[in-house]
């Protein structure tokens, strides 16, 4: 993988941990004013946002691999 591809990815991932970390603030800074009926509409934005954070974990552990192995 060339620097030019691996700066590209570096970006893509780190632009999705700041967009799930965002998302994430929304929601729970909702949970103190939602009701009790829309704590299940907090909760999947929450779940999702997680699993996006996971993914761009693993997408950065796999480029720092990268590096280290050049």
């Amino acid at each position: 993988m060339n620097a030019a591809a691996l700066k590209a990815k570096i970006g893509d991932a780190t632009g999705r941990l700041s967009k799930a970390e965002a998302v994430m603030e929304r929601a729970i800074r909702q949970i103190d004013l939602a009701a009790r009926e829309e704590k299940s509409i907090i909760t999947a934005a929450l779940a999702s946002a997680l699993a996006e954070l996971k993914a761009a974990r693993q997408d950065l552990l796999a480029l720092e691999q990268v590096i280290a192995e050049t």
